[in-house]
C-alpha cells in the first residue's frame, strides 16, 4: 500500500510538471491580451511578453518536478524509511532536473529579458503557484485528519502529511512574493488608550491640592505665625513717639 502511494505521488508530480505550464501559457496570453486593451496598461509597451511567458512556464515545470521529488523524499522519511532504497531512487531525478531547471532559467535566461521592469508574467506565475499549492495544502491537511480519525496506518498518513509541508512551503513563498510585488502592507494595530496623567486610580493629583490638600505648606498660615511684622508694631525708632528734643 505504501509503495503504491509513493509511486502514485511520483506520477502526479510528472503530470503537474506538464499541466501547470500549459495552463499558465494559455491563461497568461489571454489575460495579457485583455490587459493591453486598457489605455494605462503597465504591459502595453512590453515587447518581450512571449519569451517571458515561456521562461516562467519552464520555471513552473521545474518547481512542480522539484516539489514532487521533495514530497516523495519527505514521505519516505516520515514513514520510517520503509521500502528500501527505491523511494530515494525515485525522488532524486525530479529533484535534480527540477532544481537544475529553476537555476538555469532564473540565473541565465531571465536576466536577459526586461523582467525587472515589466513583472506581469511573474505575477501570473506566482498567483498560479500560490493558488494551486495553497489548495493542495488544504486538501492534504484534510486527508491527514481524516486518516488520523479513521485510525489508518501511519505509513498511509505520512504521505499526505509530507504534502502538507511541501505544498505549504511552495504556496506560502509564492503568496508572500506576490504580496511584496503588489505592495501589500501589514495590518495597523489599534493603539491602547491610557488615562490622563495625574489621575492615577481616580485619586486627585499628587499633592492633595497643592501641598497635601491644606493650602500651601500643609494648610498652615504663612511663615511668621500671623504676628505683626518685626518691630512689634511700635512706632519707629527715634524717641518712641515723644516730640523731638
Amino acid at each position: 500500500m505504501e509503495k503504491e502511494l509513493l509511486q502514485a505521488m511520483g506520477g502526479i508530480s510528472g503530470i503537474l510538471a506538464m499541466a501547470l505550464p500549459l495552463v499558465y501559457v494559455g491563461g497568461g496570453y489571454y489575460l495579457l491580451t485583455l490587459d493591453r486593451q486598457r489605455a494605462n496598461s503597465p504591459s502595453k509597451d512590453d515587447t518581450q511578453v512571449g519569451i517571458k511567458l515561456v521562461l516562467f512556464a519552464l520555471l513552473l515545470a521545474g518547481v512542480a518536478l522539484a516539489a514532487g521529488g521533495l514530497d516523495l523524499l519527505l514521505a519516505y522519511a516520515l514513514s520510517g524509511f520503509k521500502g528500501g532504497s527505491e523511494p530515494i531512487k525515485r525522488a532524486i531525478p525530479p529533484l535534480l532536473v527540477g532544481g537544475g531547471t529553476i537555476a538555469g532559467v532564473a540565473l541565465a535566461l531571465l536576466p536577459r529579458t526586461n523582467h525587472a521592469t515589466y513583472r506581469q508574467p511573474e505575477r501570473y506565475a506566482l498567483a498560479l503557484l500560490g493558488a494551486f499549492y495553497g489548495i493542495q495544502m488544504i486538501s492534504n491537511l484534510n486527508q491527514v485528519l481524516s486518516y488520523l480519525f479513521a485510525g489508518a496506518p501511519w505509513g498511509v498518513t505520512s504521505a499526505p502529511l509530507a504534502g502538507v509541508f511541501v505544498s505549504g512551503i511552495v504556496g506560502l513563498v509564492a503568496t508572500f512574493r506576490l504580496g511584496a510585488h503588489s505592495s501589500w502592507t501589514a495590518p495597523v494595530r489599534p493603539q491602547q488608550s491610557y488615562p490622563p496623567q495625574g489621575g492615577q486610580g481616580g485619586y486627585p493629583p499628587q499633592g492633595y491640592g497643592q501641598q497635601g490638600g491644606y493650602g500651601q505648606q500643609g494648610g498652615y498660615p504663612p511663615q511668621g505665625g500671623g504676628y505683626p511684622p518685626q518691630g512689634g508694631g511700635y512706632p519707629p525708632q527715634g524717641g518712641g513717639g515723644y516730640p523731638p528734643a
